[in-house]
């Protein structure tokens, strides 16, 4: 049965650990600018459990569900301590601030269970792939909604950068992947029974067999040879199962990506140049793809964060779309935009991003919705300046020589499409330029002009970057598959969010501190030379105050 918890909880007199405390951990417990104080009612507190409603059957007159609002804030905490499961209990269950930053503020305030816990993130994950809808997307608009409306944010201005991140799989050969996806396959009972004879006794083969070892001994040609014998396995033995087999689908997809069948019925290995990024990176997670970005190879996942960017004002994450790593930069940036109008309740007017995120379909977008795009320098064609005039004509001047050459309008069979050339030393005897290709160096000379501070403000998202993936280990995170990954990039920026404003907070105070006793800072310049020359100038009366006495008498 669902039942919403409260947000505001209640203490007990003989529960209260401020109550057993002295007087300085009492103050630093309860003290409201603190990041456990700020937790809770910047986040716990905030969270809408009607959000998870659809996880509970209706009409359900069982026990009342754990709460779900002390569940989704240990998942941002987790991501926020960057720590395991077994050492976020342990926190939840024994530290007092955790505890008070989920709203448990009295000792005997009972944690769900670790099985609750896990129960939850795999109806979250379930559901999301049987409706299409990300509940924890729709948990996180609404709480940045509330930080953002809390701080006055307009949202007007927003920048954005995207991060490739590493599924927990590891690397492995050819050989290993197709090795291991049909162990797994053959590791059930179900699929194992229905072989006979020759193909039960190879199979048992492979499950005997451990691949890294195989790869380590065999040379080129043996390896090779072996690679061939496994396709072919596979290829017979996939006629002898349905789709309701377990793991048949991985076993199929991996021997479409990796083989080929010729028309007279052999496999024969694919070229390594025609395997698509998008092929099986481990039979231990199907979503994960390969992308190999300035030469960093990942086999993953990447993530895209948009922020909102005014002066004085802290930098609020305000949407976060997590992909598979062949996703391109520019083909998320509309629904970044979009997801962003969302949660501030604003029309994005300026969007700061790189190079990456130009093409003509954003361009054609910012257009039509009087949204300005400041990207960084755009990759390649920089070598040639090409400058249209008296209608149809182009000089093009290149840029290391500084020869410049008068092109001549060139026949296309395309009537619509523009088209020059200029003789050049290659297999035709011309170089040819297009329409896109003046507009690509007119719009690349005005993100050239743009000035220092106009960059600065697309380079300081940066550390966003970096944040989110400080507690990755070797660019990779603890999940598996691409709702795992969507949960963890959710609750973490979460938890970047709450940083800010506490920093903020704190900033705030200090300020209204320093105006409050200025004047004694201006007078004495500190408060120990305040202390020191009140001690001094009551020493000296003390004295003539006594000599005076003596005097008298």
């Amino acid at each position: 049965m669902f039942k919403k918890s409260q947000t505001n909880p209640q203490l007990n007199l003989f529960g209260d650990p401020s109550l057993q405390m002295g007087k300085r951990a009492s103050k630093k417990y309860t003290d409201p600018k603190a990041w456990h104080n700020q937790f809770f009612s910047i986040i716990t507190s905030k969270i809408d459990e009607d959000v998870f409603k659809p996880l509970f059957k209706e009409g359900n007159m069982g026990a009342p569900n754990a709460s779900v609002r002390i569940l989704v804030a240990m998942s941002i905490l987790k991501e926020g301590f960057g720590c395991s499961d077994e050492d976020l209990f342990e926190k939840c269950e024994f530290d007092l601030l955790t505890r008070r930053a989920l709203g448990l503020v009295n000792l005997d305030d009972t944690l769900p269970s670790l099985d609750t816990y896990y129960l939850l993130r795999r109806r979250i994950c379930a559901y999301d792939e049987e409706h299409g809808a990300d509940l924890m997307k729709q948990c996180f608009e609404q709480v940045a909604g509330e930080q953002v409306r809390m701080l006055k944010i307009s949202g007007k201005c927003v920048r954005m950068d995207s991060k490739l991140i590493g599924s927990n799989i590891a690397r492995c050969s050819r050989y290993e992947l197709i090795h291991r996806t049909l162990t797994k396959f053959l590791s059930h009972e179900a699929n194992l029974a229905v072989l006979s004879g020759d193909l039960k006794s190879q199979a048992e083969g492979y499950l005997k067999e451990d691949p890294s070892k195989t790869v380590y001994r065999s040379d080129k040609d043996a390896l090779q040879n072996r690679l061939h014998i496994i396709g072919g396995f596979i290829h017979s033995i996939l006629p002898l199962y349905d789709d309701s087999s377990a793991d048949v689908d991985i076993l199929r997809r991996v021997f479409n990506d990796q083989y080929e069948v010729t028309d007279d019925g052999k496999v024969v290995m694919r070229d390594k140049k025609k395997v698509s990024a998008n092929s099986l990176q481990s039979p231990f997670d199907e979503d994960a793809s390969y992308r190999n970005k300035n030469g960093k190879e990942t086999s993953g996942f990447v993530t895209n964060i948009t922020e909102t960017v005014e002066k004085d004002k802290p930098s609020i994450i305000t949407s976060v779309q997590t992909e598979t790593a062949t996703e391109a930069d520019c083909h998320m940036l509309q629904d970044a935009v979009e997801g962003s109008s969302r949660v501030t309740g604003t029309t994005v007017e300026v969007v700061y991003a790189d190079g990456a995120y130009q093409s003509p379909d954003n361009r054609k977008y910012a257009g039509e919705h009087n949204m300005e795009l400041k990207t960084g320098k755009m990759q390649g064609g920089g070598r040639w300046e090409l400058f249209p005039h008296d209608g149809d004509k182009l000089t093009v001047r290149e840029k290391t020589t500084g020869k410049t050459f008068e092109a001549v309008k060139a026949v296309t069979k395309q009537g619509k499409r523009n088209r020059w050339r200029i003789p050049w030393n290659n297999k035709t005897g011309w170089r040819y330029f297009e329409d896109k290709d003046i507009e690509a160096y007119q719009l690349r000379a005005q993100i050239e002009s743009l000035p220092p501070e106009e960059q600065h403000k697309r380079n300081n998202v940066e550390a966003a970057m970096f944040q989110y993936s400080f507690h990755t280990r070797n660019g990779k995170t603890r999940y598996r598959g691409l709702a795992k990954h969507r949960m963890h990039a959710y609750s973490r920026c979460l938890w970047m969010n709450l940083r800010r404003m506490v920093r903020r907070i704190t900033t705030i105070l200090r300020a209204i501190f320093m105006q409050l006793f200025g004047f004694w800072r201006t007078s004495c310049g500190s408060v120990s030379d305040f202390l020191a020359f009140f001690t001094t100038r009551q020493c000296s009366h003390t004295f003539q105050h006594r000599r005076l006495k003596e005097l008298q008498e």
